[in-house]
Order: C-alpha cells, then sequence, then structure tokens
C-alpha cells in the first residue's frame, strides 16, 4: 500500500471523525439552547385585551404560595352535546387563564400550584373521593384546596351574562379565582370593624344612599371580616381588631370613646379610617388634631363651570399625591366621583412632631375655595375668611414608634372629607372601588394588592359579501402565486 493511499485513508478518518465531533457538538449545543430557553424566557402578551395576562394582583399572590403547602385546583366543568354556547366558552376561558395561574406560579422551578380536570361521571372513583375528602356534591364547578381549607366556585358565578341578550359579555374568573387562593392560603382572616350607634353607614343593608353592602362584599372577596362594633355597649375595642372604620356618624362621639380610639392609634398601633361629611359635627376634633389632620367644618366649593363637577354637586377628583393608597390611581389618570366635601388636611399649626408624618392623599382643583359661611343661602361666594384651593379632602397620618434609632411602623390614621363614595349607590362608579381598595389594603400591610376587574368576553366577526369575499381570496392568493411564479422563471433561467 503506498504512501498516499495510506494518506487518502487517515484523511477520510480525520474527516469522518471531525464530522462525528461537529454532530455532537451541534447536538450539545442545540440541547443547551433548549434548556435555557426553558428554564430562562419572557413571555409577551401581544392580545388587545391581554387575553393571555394576569394583574399584578394575581401574580403577586402566586409568588407567595408556600410550595410546601400548594394550592390544587380541581375543575369539574361539564361538557355534552347539549352544552350551549355560554358553557363552551366559559370552559375555554377557564381552561385558557388557568394556564397562566401554574405557569406564574410554577415558573421559577417550585411546584407552588397544580390543576386537574375531572369527569364526574366518567371518572366515579375519582368523584367519590373528592366528595369524601372535600364535600364535593356538585359537577360543573372548580374546588380551590390547600391543606384543610377549600372555596368552591360554581361556574354560574363565573359568567357576566347581559340581560337583554343572555350573551356571555364578561369573564369573573381571575377576581374569584385570586379570592379563592387568598382564601384557602392564609390561616385567618383580617377582621375590619365598623363603628354604629352615632347614625353611621350600614353594613348590613342595599340602601343605595346609607347602606355599604357593596363595600362589605368586595372586602368578604379578599379574606376580610367586616363587623359591626358599638363602642358604648362593648366599652372596648376587640384584640383582634385588624382595622376600625368610622363612616359617616350623624352625632358626637362621646368623651370615653374618643378615649377608646386614642388608647387604640396609640397604646395598640391600630389602625383607623374614618369618613366625614360637611354640616355634620363629629365630636373627633381632640384625636385629629392629635395626628396632625386638620378637617374644619368648611364646605370645599368649586365653580359650576369646572370640567371636575358631574351632577347633583358630585365632582370628580383627578389630583392625587405620590403615596400607596392613590399613586395607582393617579398614576393611570382614573378620576375618583366624591360628593360634597369638607377639608382634610395637614393641620398647619400642630406641634412638631419627628415621629408623625401627614400626606394629603386629593385635592379639590385650583380656583376652589374651602367656604366658611356655607350654611347660607343663596350662591357662595370666595371671602377673605375662606381658604383658597387647592384643598385637600383626604390626608393620612403614619407614626414612627420605637427607641434607641430603632424605628417601627406606629398607629396610621385615614381620613376622608365625604362619605357618598362608598355608599351601594356610588361605590362602582370611576375610581371608587380601587381607592376603598387601596385605602384598606395598605391599613393592612398588604402592599401587593391591586384591583382585578372582570374580564371582557368578546366575538370577533368578519361579514362579508360575495364580492368583498373574492377580492380578499384574490390579495391571499396573491403572494404564493407570485412566488410560484418567480420560482418558475429562476428555474427556467437557470436550464438555459
Amino acid at each position: 500500500m503506498s504512501f498516499r493511499q495510506k494518506d487518502f485513508r487517515k484523511i477520510r478518518r480525520m474527516e469522518s471523525s471531525n464530522a462525528i465531533l461537529q454532530i455532537i457538538l451541534l447536538a450539545l449545543v442545540f440541547t443547551g439552547v433548549n434548556y435555557l430557553a426553558a428554564r430562562y424566557y419572557k413571555r409577551i402578551d401581544l392580545t388587545q385585551e391581554n387575553e393571555h395576562s394576569l394583574s399584578l394582583e394575581t401574580q403577586a399572590y402566586l409568588r407567595k404560595i408556600d410550595p410546601e403547602q400548594p394550592v390544587k385546583i380541581i375543575v369539574t366543568l361539564l361538557t355534552h352535546a347539549e352544552s350551549s354556547e355560554e358553557d363552551l366558552r366559559t370552559r375555554q376561558e377557564v381552561e385558557k387563564i388557568l394556564r397562566e395561574y401554574e405557569y406564574h406560579a410554577n415558573r421559577h422551578g417550585a411546584k407552588r400550584l397544580s390543576v386537574e380536570y375531572v369527569d364526574v361521571f366518567r371518572n366515579r372513583e375519582r368523584a367519590r373521593n373528592l366528595a369524601s375528602r372535600y364535600g364535593l356534591q356538585q359537577g360543573d364547578s372548580i374546588l380551590f384546596a390547600c391543606g384543610e381549607r377549600n372555596r368552591l366556585i360554581p361556574a354560574a358565578n363565573l359568567r357576566e351574562i347581559q340581560q337583554d341578550t343572555g350573551k356571555l359579555v364578561g369573564f369573573r374568573g381571575e377576581g374569584l379565582f385570586t379570592s379563592a387562593i387568598l382564601h384557602v392560603t392564609r390561616d385567618t382572616k383580617d377582621v375590619v370593624y365598623f363603628l354604629n350607634g352615632h347614625g353611621e353607614l350600614l353594613l348590613d343593608t342595599a340602601d343605595p344612599e346609607r347602606g355599604i353592602t357593596e363595600a362589605s362584599a368586595f372586602m368578604m372577596q379578599r379574606n376580610i371580616e367586616p363587623r359591626n362594633l358599638n363602642l358604648l355597649l362593648d366599652g372596648k375595642i376587640p384584640n383582634d381588631a385588624n382595622l376600625v372604620i368610622i363612616a359617616s356618624p350623624q352625632s358626637s362621639y362621646t368623651e370615653e370613646e374618643v378615649i377608646l380610639l386614642q388608647d387604640y392609634l396609640n397604646r395598640r398601633n391600630g389602625r383607623v379610617v374614618i369618613f366625614l361629611d360637611p354640616y355634620v359635627k363629629h365630636g373627633l376634633d381632640e384625636l385629629l388634631w392629635d395626628w396632625g389632620i386638620d378637617v374644619q367644618d368648611k364646605l370645599v366649593i368649586e365653580p359650576d363651570s369646572f370640567s371636575s363637577i358631574v351632577q347633583n354637586g358630585a365632582r370628580l377628583i383627578r389630583d392625587f399625591s405620590n403615596h400607596p393608597i392613590t399613586s395607582s390611581i393617579g398614576g393611570n389618570h382614573i378620576p375618583v366621583l366624591v360628593g360634597a366635601c369638607r377639608p382634610a388636611q395637614p393641620d398647619l399649626g400642630a406641634t412638631p412632631d419627628e415621629t408623625l408624618r401627614v400626606t394629603a392623599l386629593m385635592r379639590s382643583q385650583d380656583g376652589s375655595w374651602a367656604e366658611t359661611d356655607y350654611r347660607k343661602e343663596g350662591t357662595p361666594a370666595k371671602g377673605p375668611t375662606d381658604a383658597p384651593g387647592p384643598i385637600s379632602v383626604a390626608s393620612v397620618a403614619e407614626r414612627q414608634v420605637g427607641q434607641q434609632g430603632i424605628q417601627i411602623e406606629g398607629g396610621k390614621l385615614t381620613v376622608f372629607g365625604n362619605s357618598n363614595w362608598v355608599t351601594n349607590a356610588w361605590f362602582n362608579r370611576r375610581g371608587n372601588r380601587e381607592l376603598l381598595h387601596n385605602c384598606v389594603l395598605w391599613n393592612l400591610d398588604r402592599y401587593t394588592l391591586l384591583n382585578i376587574p372582570p374580564r371582557r368576553v368578546e366575538d370577533y366577526e368578519l361579514a362579508l359579501d360575495e364580492k368583498q369575499f373574492r377580492e380578499l381570496r384574490g390579495r391571499l392568493l396573491l403572494l404564493p402565486i407570485s412566488i410560484a411564479v418567480l420560482g418558475v422563471v429562476c428555474y427556467w433561467t437557470r436550464r438555459h
């Protein structure tokens, strides 16, 4: 065998080895890229209504689920030949949104949430297990379970139906699902006490002007338990009080009641929210003075020509401070609808206190003023004793307590100069829901929560007549036909 043949074989072996190594290297690179892509990637929702996105509130809660106590979601929605279009669409929306829940809960490796679909008619054994463990006695529902706690959501609660047409126009899934996860993952509920005995707003009546059942239901959806409390009868603020709300008293509180509130704020570092209306004496002046908030017996006036006036004395507040209660509202340019307001602003004449920080939350517009003689008949006019605007109509006071340079959060007092916006007639208008939501959750130290509106469900139709259809078909076929013709021309040119 000649040296040339040996060299040729050696070269062939080297080329073969090189090709094999290249294939192995390419396979390793391909595997590595796919591994990194599976572990580190970013999803972008390009749909107009963000159909594949969850709110920041939901994402924050999913990240806080303890992997040692994962949440189980068991779906028993039924689909059969007789299922209506709304039933099928609801099932599609449930599957779509639960995929997002799984993705956000488990994206960092830990298994925080699992979803199981069960046909209770075909899988009878599994249905019996669910009935014995969770008391699940009905299909067509979604069960959330964590440890010994569980919550069942019927499918009918997920739908927002247009009354005149019976058509599905909204899907409440995310709000209800996040509320259920919050319920099963929290060991205890936050308790909010609403004071009564002085004509305050009623927690258990549907009256549009003096009832706050809408706000009460809103809290319960977020695992907050509202309760009534009469300080004159009970003589104390219970130890489980996470927040005390005074909603539109119509008479003055007694000295004993004020002392109880001061003790709750100062000694127990409690949280109190007060809604005060004009025209009414409340008896809380000393409490407010101690906390640096000035709630004068005046009426905030805005000329009728202002764009902030809506109707019947209602007005839109658009000026918000950068505070956790109002920053999301102001940042999204959402106005708040309120009625007649009295000033609720930082007390500029208060004794300096390094442990107290007072912040104005909402203000009236430029050109408004605080009218002193608002009880007089006739059109109010700005006088020399009236404070010029903008006027703060809500303020919050936060106290820091501690010793030897170590500061911790103390009590919090939030005061609004109007109460209409939390009543049943006003609660679901403009940014009122989000304002109460942020106020309550900030006072309860739940900083990660945002509001979750229902997701709109829309049908998109492409209505074309025969002529328009032919034109569209021609335009769609133009590109592939052009490419085919170009390919034939190139082939013919190269052959000849």
